[in-house]
């Protein structure tokens, strides 16, 4: 208990630096001794609550407006999807913990814990419970909403005490979760002969193969996430589900105390980098994507090599070989691409209102692919060597992004396919797939060529989907593709002319 209050009255100091930072930010100066300097910081925790409160109220209002327009149908599919759905999550938890250990140090824990006779458990219990606050605060919110959208269709008023049931069901499934993947995330601390196993990380997408065909014992835990919610779960479920995760925490405590600091330090290097940028990891997104990539190609040779090629060859092959080098990003590219046309066939489907379609847009603009403009971001902002490629803008685009593009091209059309819809209207989204692809990427290539990136991406995506999406509603597909062809010539042209 000595070891954990020197280390938890550690922590409390950390967190007040970082707040007084991010208040600094916001316009708080500490060190002014005004009245009113001195009221700031609760000038912001009022208006914060504000914020929260009336972010809570509109996801409440929509929340309910979803649930009234859907089917009984769609709410079976969507009950059906949410086992398998907690699943993946589990699953994906397992997988992060295994590629790297949960337990990570700043630069300034490696200096004041690392060396320390601490012992271990200690700072894996705070960092367990520092995680596992922060996700249960966003998941618990988001179910409190989603359990309005699942019991309004089948109840003539608003239930709020299913908003509660959900919450407190999400309580013992995220620390389940968590304390899972920390158990076997600090193994690789324990025994260092685990973080050889480069490829262990792909054992655990054995058990959505297992899921298919032995179900129940793998989608119970989403299973009792539903019942909880409608509050018809037997009485001994919410009680095996905590005394289940409590199990965890015991057993990953018991092996954190055999952990090995040099392992910890080696592995939370990346973290450290990361978490000193401070504020400029959200304004400067490029500089986070390049320390991720510096970290993955450190100590691996490289592969492949550039053939001899000339001309527009040159500039394609370049590209084509560094997302060949880094194949995540084309991953990501047609995971993305996959998810976002589920998203708006499941809009369109179900006749969702219009706050869905601009909440669509807003993550089109806002989160773009990843690795869509990687390459094509780097030679714009080296200008000395830009200078040398004698291609105008729009060739410079074509030849950075033709992979990434074809990965989402070919990810969204899986989807549209997948879906089985008649032959007339299987054809009009082939046909706009790509051309809303070429678009998303001309979109993110004006921005680029603009100081002002974020605002520059989201008007021009607003803009130029949202014409397209008006006029094909209220006229029709030719008019709507016609006026998507006109957007890519201009935006095309600006490309050209600026980049």
């Amino acid at each position: 208990m000595r070891d954990f209050r020197v280390l938890l009255w550690l922590r409390w100091r950390q967190f007040s630096d970082g707040l007084v930072y991010w208040m600094r930010v916001l316009g708080y100066n500490p060190k002014s001794s005004g009245f009113f300097e001195k009221l700031y910081p609760l000038y912001l925790l009022i208006i914060s609550s504000f914020w929260v409160f009336a972010m809570w109220g509109f996801g409440h209002d929509n929340a309910v407006n979803i649930g009234s327009n859907i089917h009984p149908t769609s709410l079976a599919d969507l009950l059906k999807a949410i086992p398998p759905a907690v699943l993946i999550l589990q699953v994906f938890v397992i997988i992060v913990a295994l590629r790297s250990t949960p337990l990570k140090l700043s630069f300034a824990d490696m200096s004041y814990i690392a060396g320390s006779p601490i012992a271990r458990s200690v700072p894996v219990l705070l960092g367990f419970l520092r995680q596992v606050i922060f996700r249960l605060v966003i998941i618990a919110g988001f179910f409190s909403l989603f359990a309005l959208v699942l019991t309004r269709p089948l109840a003539q008023n608003i239930d709020l005490s299913a908003s509660v049931r959900a919450m407190l069901a999400c309580i013992p499934l995220v620390v389940l979760t968590w304390a899972l993947g920390w158990l076997l995330g600090i193994l690789r601390l324990v025994y260092p002969g685990v973080s050889r196993w480069n490829y262990l990380w792909v054992l655990p997408l054995l058990i959505l193969l297992a899921a298919t065909y032995l179900p129940a014992p793998f989608l119970w835990p989403g299973q009792a996430l539903v019942l909880l919610i409608y509050g018809i779960a037997p009485w001994w479920v919410y009680p095996f589900l905590a005394l289940l995760a409590i199990g965890l925490v015991v057993a990953f405590v018991w092996f954190g105390n055999r952990i090995n600091m040099i392992l910890a330090v080696d592995e939370s290097i990346l973290h450290a980098r990361v978490a000193a940028l401070g504020l400029l990891a959200f304004r400067q997104p490029n500089l986070l994507l390049r320390i991720r990539l510096q970290s993955a190609a450190a100590g691996r040779k490289p592969f492949l090599s550039l053939p001899k090629v000339y001309g527009f060859q040159t500039l394609a092959t370049r590209a084509a070989l560094s997302y060949l080098r880094h194949p995540f990003m084309l991953i990501f590219s047609a995971v993305w691409g996959g998810v976002m046309a589920q998203a708006a066939v499941w809009i369109i489907s179900n006749e969702l209102p219009v706050q869905l379609w601009i909440g669509w847009l807003l993550v089109v603009g806002i989160a773009p692919p990843v690795g869509l403009l990687h390459v094509f971001r780097i030679d714009v902002e080296e200008r000395f060597l830009r200078q040398f490629l004698l291609v105008d803008g729009l060739q410079l685009l074509m030849a950075d992004v033709i992979l990434p593009l074809i990965a989402t091209i070919a990810g969204a059309m899986v989807v549209w396919l997948a879906q089985g819809f008649e032959p007339e209207i299987t054809s009009i989204g082939a046909l706009f797939i790509p051309i809303l692809a070429i678009l998303l990427a001309l979109c993110g290539a004006v921005a680029l060529t603009n100081k002002r990136v974020l605002q520059t991406r989201i008007l021009a995506t607003g803009i130029t989907f949202g014409i397209i999406m008006v006029v094909g509603v209220n006229f029709s597909p030719i008019i709507a593709f016609v006026a998507a062809v006109l957007s890519i010539m201009t935006l095309g042209g600006m490309v050209s002319q600026n980049a």
